[in-house]
């Protein structure tokens, strides 16, 4: 009998329910565990989006290109730092990347974008506080990188680039050889 009335007493405590003390450890572990999950989402989300931007990036580059093969001109991109917007990246104050597609003119500098050429695509600015640590190009001219891709797909410039993102210690780096005109991103 005496295993009867523990097994009863057993149950009875399963049926009770649980404590206001069970109840408040559990949404406080529940709270603290989606705080750190939403912060990560946010992390995610926003790497995602910079290395989006980067992507476009790097597909205005082969749109310039096969422009220049299909339509028999000659085509570019110009890149260069958005001058009109900071941020703080890394305890530095950085500018966002931009970038502008052009056919180059026959009258102004030829293989260099300035004013005498045609605007395809206006100048925009990468998503995600996308930033130059460091750039090269033989098409650089007052700040701006410009790459003018000829009609058989090799480009009059080069460029090379290490890229960050705000709030991240990842780095890309972006290089395109004048022998092919193709332009590569890595991380």
């Amino acid at each position: 009998m005496g295993k009867h009335s523990g097994a009863t007493s057993f149950r009875r405590n399963l049926t009770r329910g649980f404590t206001l003390l069970e109840l408040l450890v559990v949404v406080a572990l529940i709270g603290i565990t989606s705080t750190f999950a939403v912060a990560s989402w946010r992390k995610v989300q926003a790497k995602l989006m910079a290395r989006a931007s980067m992507e476009t990036l790097l597909v205005a580059f082969h749109n310039a290109r096969s422009d220049a093969t299909a339509k028999e001109r000659s085509s570019g991109v110009a890149v260069s730092a958005d001058t009109n917007i900071t941020f703080v990246a890394a305890g530095n104050t950085r500018h966002p990347l931009r970038y502008l597609r052009f056919v180059d003119g026959p009258a102004g500098t030829v293989g260099m974008f300035d004013s005498q050429d045609s605007i395809l695509q206006d100048w925009k600015t990468l998503d995600g506080q996308v930033f130059a640590y460091s750039g090269s190009s033989s098409g650089m001219s007052g700040g701006v990188a410009s790459i003018v891709y000829n009609i058989d797909g090799s480009a009059n410039n080069d460029l090379r680039c290490d890229l960050g993102l705000a709030n991240f210690s990842d780095t890309f780096h972006l290089s395109l050889l004048p022998a092919t005109g193709l332009a590569t991103l890595e991380h």
